[in-house]
């Protein structure tokens, strides 16, 4: 971001018309009003104006830069009164040297005062508007710096909680392999070829890209497949997905946690079958998941960090700033959790 506010795009072309604006309406007032030649208002009125025009120009590109912490008020109160003085005296040196004409020397020495007030406002105005311009442009430049030392921050606790999910879920998986080798081995040899290519697909993924979920959804049926080959039987499945929503976009990896986490309450201390009920749609640019499973709270829960349901909420408020966005209810006998991502408008 540039410090100068005449190099911001078409502000110098601005700042050249206004002086040529300014050049025009007075050589028009001396030649109507007081009836001077064109030659000689025109030559009055560029070396006044283009004069006081470089003073401003120049303080625009020394304090728009350098911004003295102390004695700003006493720079903007006097520093335009020698300016004013060199301004104007001398621009009537110029103006007399050039033309030799007692009526204008006698006008320059007439309108002197109002000369030299009129320069006096628009130099104190030039180095107001400088340091505030710098003041606003460091502040500026500090949002940016919070915001991208925020990003790097949000960005590698993502970091951070996707690597915490990768090896939970392998570490799962690697025990359930080992329970299967003696007594099922080709389920087993199945188990690992499955898991490699859950990781393969997972290790594509990169966090700041939002996938289909029709794409999210396909990778995780990886996932549902190895824990169907380690519980058999015991766990169905049953999926309710409105078109509307496959083609929501939705942050990679974040079903699994909700998938493991009605696992481990569902079949986790008890030997009935489970039943996850799985819905998704879409609803005023908000795409809601939904899953339900069988809970008995009379039974002591599973062990564990209950690090799932908390990794998905924190990686939801950092990535939308929202902690709304995950709702986790249940009862005696259900366990609902509910996730809402929201979608941009196309």
């Amino acid at each position: 971001m540039t410090s100068n506010p005449l190099l911001v795009k078409y502000n110098y072309l601005y700042y050249i018309a206004t002086t040529l604006a300014a050049i025009i309406v007075q050589v028009f007032f001396m030649v109507e009003v007081y009836e001077f030649p064109w030659r000689d208002a025109i030559y009055d009125a560029m070396v006044h104006w283009t004069l006081l025009s470089l003073l401003c120009f120049g303080l625009l590109n020394v304090f728009s830069f350098v911004n003295p912490p102390r004695y700003q008020l006493v720079i903007v109160l006097f520093l335009p009164l020698l300016l004013v003085y060199f301004s104007v005296i001398g621009a009537e040196m110029l103006v007399n040297y050039y033309v030799n004409s007692d009526y204008l020397r006698a006008w320059l020495g007439d309108t002197q005062l109002y000369r030299g007030t009129v320069a006096y406002l628009l130099i104190a105005s030039t180095l107001g508007f400088s340091f505030l311009w710098y003041r606003v442009s460091e502040e500026k430049a500090l949002v940016i710096r919070q915001q991208e030392t925020e990003r790097i921050a949000r960005e590698a606790e993502l970091f951070k909680l996707r690597q915490q999910i990768q090896p939970h879920f392998l570490f799962n998986a690697l025990n359930s392999i080992n329970s299967l080798i003696g007594s099922r081995p080709k389920d087993a040899r199945r188990m690992v070829q499955k898991l490699s290519e859950f990781f393969r697909g997972t290790l594509k993924k990169e966090e700041g890209d939002l996938l289909l979920f029709s794409d999210e959804i396909d990778h995780l049926n990886l996932y549902l497949d190895l824990e169907q080959m380690r519980f058999g039987h015991r766990l169905n499945i049953e999926r309710q997905i409105s078109e509307s929503a496959l083609t929501c976009k939705i942050p990679p990896l974040l079903l699994q946690p909700l998938v493991e986490n009605a696992i481990k309450y569902g079949l986790y201390g008890t030997t009935e079958d489970l039943t996850i009920h799985f819905k998704a749609e879409k609803q005023a640019n908000i795409l809601t998941v939904e899953f339900l499973n069988p809970y008995d709270s009379d039974l002591e829960e599973n062990t564990g960090t209950g690090f799932g349901l908390t990794s998905v909420e924190r990686r939801l408020y950092l990535l939308y700033g929202r902690k709304d966005l995950l709702e986790i209810s249940s009862t005696e006998k259900l366990f609902r959790a509910r996730l809402k991502i929201p979608q941009a408008d196309v």
